[in-house]
């Protein structure tokens, strides 16, 4: 091997280790990368020393409430169903229907999040990508089917952040006792605001929920707020 050359991630073929999860509260996605169970933050790479950084400098609650055993096996079965559960609620609004239309959920999210229309590019891309394929016809015309009107994604969108804030709330009721955090900002436009947050600790841990943007339009002084 050439000394010279910088190993890459590819070539150390790492792979999670199923350890892991009860170690550190991580599990992973469809592609075999790791999320953290807890914040559901990702990573790029199955790299222990990443995921155990992380676990140690952001989850120290969880760790000292659930050490090693059979505590924190349970919690974190516990959190491994609570992912599962987010998972079903999104699936149960396409249960009965085809997977154009949950393929068109996915991609009105993806339209959301990066402000492209991939349709049209999707179906120009398929032309070459699937060109081999004896079905190729039949991937175009289900690309070609999926709805994307303007009409479409925002029912998408707004179905999508209604079970948001449904699991947000569930969340918020879930403790006996919590507290608001107010942090005064500035938008784009320069206008100041306060962020509203509620504090809460529950069976995870602390957590930290995003109310709301209160825009303020005159004097920022602590009576206004």
């Amino acid at each position: 091997m050439d000394k010279g050359k910088k190993r890459k991630f590819s070539e150390e073929n790492r792979v999670f280790n199923d350890t892991w999860t009860e170690s550190f509260a991580f599990s992973t996605d469809k592609t075999g990368l790791p999320v953290c169970l807890i914040c559901g933050e990702k990573f790029a790479n199955n790299k222990k020393s990443n995921i155990a950084r992380h676990f140690q400098n952001k989850h120290t609650a969880f760790a000292e409430k659930y050490p090693d055993g059979d505590e924190r096996r349970k919690a974190v079965a516990e959190l491994m169903r609570k992912v599962d559960r987010s998972k079903n609620n999104f699936k149960k609004w396409v249960k009965s229907a085809n997977s154009t239309t949950y393929a068109s959920f996915v991609a009105a999210q993806e339209i959301v999040k990066h402000g492209e229309y991939i349709k049209e590019a999707f179906i120009k891309i398929s032309e070459h990508l699937y060109m081999d394929f004896k079905n190729k016809n039949e991937i175009v015309q289900k690309i070609k089917d999926m709805p994307l009107s303007t009409k479409t994604v925002k029912d998408r969108t707004l179905k999508m952040a209604e079970n948001i804030s449904k699991q947000q709330i569930q969340d918020i009721n879930s403790p006996v006792a919590y507290s608001i955090a107010c942090d005064e900002s500035k938008d784009k436009g320069d206008i100041e605001q306060i962020a509203l947050f509620c504090r809460y600790v529950n069976s995870f841990g602390p957590q930290e929920e995003l109310i709301e943007l209160i825009p303020l339009k005159d004097q920022t002084r602590g009576e206004d707020i």
